[in-house]
């Protein structure tokens, strides 16, 4: 992502749509390590990391959606400044 130019829209959309993209296949990868039991259950330990491993894909995604979400902002609101 530090190497992304965000200069054009349709970059800074792309940008969120690969965010999003890695963010859905993280916690689906999370959901099927839990799955791999097959119904004899999941250890506490796992569910605890499978939370916290939630939790840092929450974060890596609002970071990564936050920047393009950010650069729109601002030019968005430059734009308004000019009419």
């Amino acid at each position: 992502m530090a190497d992304v130019s965000l200069e054009i829209s349709s970059d800074r959309i792309s940008a969120g749509q690969e965010a999003g993209n890695k963010y859905t296949h993280t916690l689906e990868s999370i959901r099927d390590d839990l799955d791999k039991a097959d119904n004899t259950g999941t250890s506490l330990g796992r569910m605890v990391e499978a939370q916290l491993q939630m939790t840092e894909a929450d974060t890596r995604y609002n970071i990564e959606m936050g920047i393009p979400n950010k650069v729109a902002k601002a030019v968005n609101d430059a734009s308004k400044s000019v009419k």
